[in-house]
């Protein structure tokens, strides 16, 4: 029946001049798309400009522009990139209950537990209480399932129809609704030294936020702390706008701004160094931020390790900066790339319970989605801290109404976040072990150690006593023994990723393949080097997948034409050769066992990798992506004083 009616309602369509440029969005005279934008509520780092800007940053350190008059030379550029789909392999779905006691029931395949419970709530006019959200197995996710789509309408059509209400979206509403990775425009201008110094830098970026300010404002807002790069610049500013278009509204997806402000920076690199007849490498070796570099936002950053993951990608690919192109089978063309990339991680609040139980295993609860192997790892940093083997350890992930406050899984920070609450809860445990110890053993905690399901003494390993029997006397006298941990704000740290690309070339098609690829990975200590190599292999991936392909695209009306997988290339297994990684482990500050967070840094460096390789092996530049064949043969016939074609 509700079919039926659908059929039967006519609309008639006014339809608007589309804005779907963010340049000529910003442009005197485009149509507002936001007429009330300066009334609107906004986050705390949003900066509305009003008209299509909805949110202007800016962060400078010294006087780039009077560094300019003083360089040895200035060179200027502008790169631009699309929109990209996280293009995960389960659409946003979710399914709503409403109560008989007037609370609401939400399971979604989100990202975010407790921030989609306070959005739900927000919209619905309820107290957060009133709002129960159960994250479900995530189907991938790279950013895309942070932000409420459809939870709320669920929620209300339960609550109007007194029934379970399900929505899944199908892929092409998927594409049309859910919330891509930021398109930029970005105009770089740098000056050098004599002696390869980057003296002076300027950086004017317009982010394409779609229809809606979702994330796009808070990139706004973050993307000057990090776009100087792995380096250190004496005169540097970046300057940031958001702009609204009639495209889908774009939000987060893995390392947000990073690949885009990187693809500039190390395509510049490579250009200043080939112009001024420099060495590549040494250029860059010449910049690199050192141990306490501050950032725009005035951080110190602390375990910088540039300097390591760049050996390490060298040493493993082979590289040689005057060996950087040769001549292919059949006439194709060959050429390598490297790129350096940065990522600021940092950490959010969380909350962990670690209950033991009477045989002397141990159970966490927690909030956080797992995703990546988190949980897993998670349960690495209980077992070391409480000396246990991994399988007597359980973690159990609850709903927002049992678990406490749990950080979000994105943004390379819920190992750490989560992680970090975890071992407190860990030493909270073994306080209370060592003080129902004491009486036992006749020492003071300080000179006992967890080993083997006992509690001993460190210098007298004979002297102990079984974990179960202080368990045992701890619950008849003043009950279970249960650890409680938590975490605040962590400052960032850098965390850098390195990685070098082999293509081959057809001159004739443009025609790119990817032969060889290396990617070495600054993580702390990796607590669970499998998930984290993982981890590097699928952000390279994603990183070839933006270099060669990937682009939302839409018509002169503003309607999408690359609404599936049939017209969105990702790379797949035939695409993309076998992946060599190398972790570079150096104990971080702050992070659990020194972990450093892993999951954005491995995708910032690979388009300007790519773009790196394409331009050694063809002798020319491509600043847009995707690296299509379609430019590659127009850039060589331009080149070549031929006719380029549109």
């Amino acid at each position: 029946i509700a079919e039926e009616a659908l059929r039967l309602i006519r609309v008639d369509y006014d339809p608007l001049t589309p804005v779907l440029d963010a340049l000529r969005a910003l442009e005197p005279g485009a149509p507002t798309l936001h007429p009330e934008l300066m009334s609107y509520e906004v986050p705390a780092m949003a900066k509305p400009a009003g008209g299509n800007c909805c949110s202007d940053n800016v962060l400078q350190r010294g006087d780039p522009d009077a560094a300019f008059a003083r360089a040895h030379r200035v060179f200027e550029q502008t790169y631009r990139t699309e929109m990209i789909h996280q293009a995960y392999i389960e659409p946003h779905a979710c399914l709503a209950v409403y109560n008989t006691d007037e609370t609401y029931s939400v399971w979604s395949s989100t990202q975010h537990t407790f921030g989609l419970r306070n959005q739900i709530a927000q919209v619905l006019g309820v107290s957060q209480n009133r709002v129960r959200v159960a994250g479900t197995e995530v189907g991938g996710a790279f950013g895309g399932k942070i932000w409420m789509l459809d939870e709320a309408a669920a929620a209300c059509l339960a609550r109007k129809a007194g029934r379970p209400v399900r929505i899944v979206m199908t892929r092409r509403e998927d594409f049309l609704c859910g919330e891509p990775r930021s398109g930029v425009h970005l105009v770089m201008k740098t000056g050098v030294t004599e002696d390869m110094r980057l003296l002076a830098r300027t950086i004017d970026v317009v982010l394409d936020s779609g229809a809606f300010a979702r994330a796009g404002v808070l990139m706004s807002a973050s993307m000057p702390t990090f776009a100087e790069g792995p380096y250190a610049i004496e005169h540097l500013r970046v300057h940031v706008r958001c702009a609204y278009t009639n495209k889908a509204a774009s939000a987060s997806m893995r390392a947000p701004g990073g690949p885009q402000s990187n693809f500039a920076i190390e395509s510049e690199m490579e250009r200043i160094a080939a112009e001024m007849g420099w060495d590549a490498i040494a250029f860059r070796r010449r910049n690199l931020m050192p141990d306490g570099h501050k950032n725009l936002a005035g951080v110190a950053f602390s375990s910088v390790y540039v300097r390591d993951t760049l050996d390490a990608a060298m040493e493993l690919a082979g590289y040689d900066p005057a060996a950087v192109r040769s001549a292919g089978p059949e006439g194709r063309l060959r050429g390598r790339g490297i790129a350096l990339g940065n990522w600021n991680v940092g950490g959010m609040p969380s909350g962990a319970v670690l209950k033991m139980n009477d045989d002397g295993s141990a159970s966490i609860l927690t909030g956080v989605v797992d995703l990546t192997g988190v949980h897993t790892a998670i349960a690495q940093i209980a077992a070391e801290a409480l000396q246990l083997p991994l399988e007597r350890v359980t973690i159990k992930c609850l709903d927002t109404e049992s678990a406490p406050h749990s950080t979000i899984s994105a943004g390379s920070q819920a190992l750490k976040s989560m992680g970090g609450a975890v071992l407190k809860a860990a030493e909270h445990v073994k306080a209370q072990l060592f003080e129902e110890a004491v009486e036992a053993l006749d020492v003071g905690p300080d000179r006992m150690e967890l080993a083997e399901g006992q509690v001993r003494v460190k210098t007298e390993s004979s002297r102990a006593v079984a974990v179960t029997a202080l368990l045992a006397k701890a619950m008849a006298r003043r009950g279970p023994i249960v650890g409680y941990g938590s975490t605040g704000n962590f400052n960032r740290l850098p965390s850098f990723a390195c990685q070098v690309a082999d293509v081959e070339v057809d001159p004739d098609t443009g025609q790119v393949r990817v032969l060889r690829y290396v990617a070495a990975q600054d993580c702390g200590i990796a607590i669970n080097p499998v998930a984290a190599d993982g981890q590097v292999q699928g952000g390279a991936a994603q990183g070839i997948g933006m270099a060669l392909s990937e682009g939302l695209r839409y018509d002169a009306k503003g309607q999408p034409i690359t609404a599936g997988y049939l017209d969105y290339k990702i790379p797949s297994a035939l695409d993309l050769p076998p992946i060599e990684t190398v972790l570079v482990e150096k104990p971080a500050v702050d992070g659990p066992f020194g972990a450093k967070g892993i999951g954005e840094p491995p995708v910032v460096p690979g388009p300007a990798a790519i773009a790196n390789a394409v331009a050694n092996a063809v002798g020319v530049r491509i600043t847009s992506l995707p690296i299509t064949p379609e430019k590659i043969r127009a850039a060589l016939r331009a080149s070549k004083g031929q006719a380029a074609a549109d």
